[in-house]
């Protein structure tokens, strides 16, 4: 089923939501459950790239949907949505219009931002700069744009971290 990989405390909440839009003939479709976090990179650099979307998509580390506390959901017609999260939030969920399409835990959001801020500075700075790079494009195109050999890519040093940082942020690339 599609709310497997949800946690315990979400998931049979989020059956019964669906349930309750079926039986309200709104056709309920469940968009997006769990996500890993190269689904969540690649949706964010999507984001990025159009930043007029719809709706907004959480850095990767910072969504909900990572830690399998939040699900998208979309119905028809669209406008029944708001009554959808209405309901949700009347059971205790977390609902915003702003984001009208995902639903979640009370307070995942907020868990999500303050896990993604615990995690910042854990990165390895090359996976921070592949995560932050434009769709499509390999992070070796990259460092060999910027002469960083192959060898040295694993290890990198204080100074030559501190290097990439000011080029990447002068670039516009994080």
């Amino acid at each position: 089923m599609v709310f497997d990989d949800l946690s315990p405390d979400l998931a049979d909440f989020a059956r019964a939501l669906v349930d309750a839009a079926g039986a309200a003939g709104l056709q309920p479709r469940v968009t997006s459950t769990l996500r890993t976090r190269s689904q969540q990179a690649r949706l964010y650099r999507g984001f990025l790239a159009n930043p007029r979307r719809a709706y907004p998509v959480a850095p990767p580390g910072y969504s909900a949907h990572e830690y399998g506390e939040a699900f998208d959901l979309v119905v028809s017609p669209m406008e029944a949505l708001a009554d959808v999260g209405y309901t949700w939030q009347q059971w205790g969920g977390g609902w915003d219009g702003a984001d009208a399409v995902h639903f979640e835990l009370p307070g995942a959001s907020d868990r999500a931002r303050q896990k993604g801020r615990e995690q910042e500075g854990k990165s390895p700075f090359l996976v921070e700069l592949a995560s932050s790079l434009p769709f499509g494009l390999p992070l070796s195109l990259v460092l060999d744009f910027l002469g960083i050999p192959a060898s040295a890519r694993k290890s990198i040093t204080p100074e030559q971290e501190e290097y990439l940082r000011s080029i990447t942020l002068r670039s516009g690339l994080k």
